[in-house]
């Protein structure tokens, strides 16, 4: 009986040490199952930000490109096995792991702090904890549970300009072409717009760069301007920084290369980016080009659908959203592209590229 009460003791001691270890982080916490991945809406700055996230012992954690969102760089270090986070500061969570570690600007050292939660990969994707890396980082993080929201503010002093149109009264107005060039669609507006004699800017995706320059020496030959589109269109949220960086650096590098030209200007695809691309986008020397006027081409829109839509939404210093790229729904853009610069020169609107627009 003595003999069985002293294993009791000893097991019981063993499952409170055991939980100690766990919570403390030295041991890492049960594995989530994707099943219990959730979706909700977090307020970063005042704006709504959907996002995948689940809790791990009563802690939220949120994809780790969720933090670009705040402003923050994300890298994945492949020599760590760790996902690396900077904004003021840098916060280095290894996968697997249920510490970080983060670094003391005013002692000048790396500390590691022991957490309750498991760095853990979902689907191919990190998942990181939200507030205690948020709060490394300089960031404040509430929660109202009335409506059941978290609330971030980054702190960030001055975000970059993200142009939608040009804050004027002129009747000036430009026209736009994302994702060319390209050997179907190109030569025909090019075509339309040296008889109209119209210069139009161009957001060129490098890769198509890399199949037609002589298209793209003709758009700067012929007085438009050519501006960046990434090198092969992808969702700039779903990429680490330094893929962002490659996209960009690598696409004006060819256009260069080929033009003769440095591009000044981007428009990320989608009209798709992240506080922390935006800020990369500004550190790059480029500004960042959106639009006023969706003519929504690429779903193949007829001209009549196209030039309904510039006519409704047209204003002095507006930008016409149109794309270039070899695919037969876009007959329209074609189609349209006459009509639509004779009908805005007769309301007085004069063309001009986006350079010319934003002076």
């Amino acid at each position: 009986m003595t003999k069985l009460y002293k294993t009791g003791k000893k097991s019981l001691f063993l499952i409170i040490i055991l939980m100690v270890f766990i919570t403390s982080g030295f041991i890492g916490a049960v594995p989530v199952k994707a099943s219990t991945v959730s979706t909700a809406y977090f307020s970063v700055d005042g704006e709504l930000i959907k996002s995948n996230y689940y809790m791990q012992n009563g802690h939220v954690m949120v994809p780790d490109l969720f933090f670009k969102h705040t402003g923050a760089t994300v890298e994945k270090n492949t020599k760590y096995n760790s996902i690396a986070v900077v904004r003021n500061n840098f916060v280095a969570l290894p996968l697997e792991k249920s510490y970080m570690d983060y670094y003391v600007k005013d002692k000048n050292k790396w500390v590691r702090e022991y957490l309750a939660t498991t760095t853990t990969v979902i689907n191919n994707r990190p998942y990181i904890p939200l507030v205690v890396t948020a709060k490394k980082l300089g960031m404040n993080v509430t929660y109202d549970s009335k409506i059941r929201r978290t609330f971030i503010q980054t702190n960030t002093p001055e975000k970059p300009i993200a142009y939608e149109k040009a804050n004027i009264t002129e009747k000036k107005i430009a026209l736009t072409f994302d994702d060319g060039p390209d050997k179907l669609i190109t030569p025909q507006l090019l075509d339309i717009l040296k008889e109209k004699e119209v210069a139009a800017t161009f957001f060129v995706v490098g890769e198509q760069v890399s199949y037609f320059p002589q298209l793209s020496k003709r758009m700067v030959e012929e007085g438009h301007t050519i501006a960046n589109h990434t090198w092969d269109h992808p969702q700039l949220s779903k990429l680490y920084t330094d893929d962002v960086v490659q996209q960009i650096r690598s696409t004006n590098e060819i256009i260069e290369k080929v033009t003769g030209v440095k591009a000044t200007l981007f428009r990320p695809p989608y009209g798709d980016y992240t506080l922390a691309d935006a800020i990369v986008f500004d550190r790059l020397g480029f500004k960042n080009i959106m639009w006023s006027v969706d003519t929504i081409d690429w779903s193949g829109n007829s001209a009549e659908e196209i030039l309904s839509i510039v006519h409704r939404d047209k204003s002095p210093g507006g930008i016409v959203l149109q794309h270039n790229f070899q695919n037969s729904k876009l007959q329209g853009t074609v189609d349209a592209l006459p009509q639509m610069i004779d009908q805005l020169r007769a309301e007085g609107y004069e063309f001009v590229t986006i350079d010319g627009l934003l002076k």
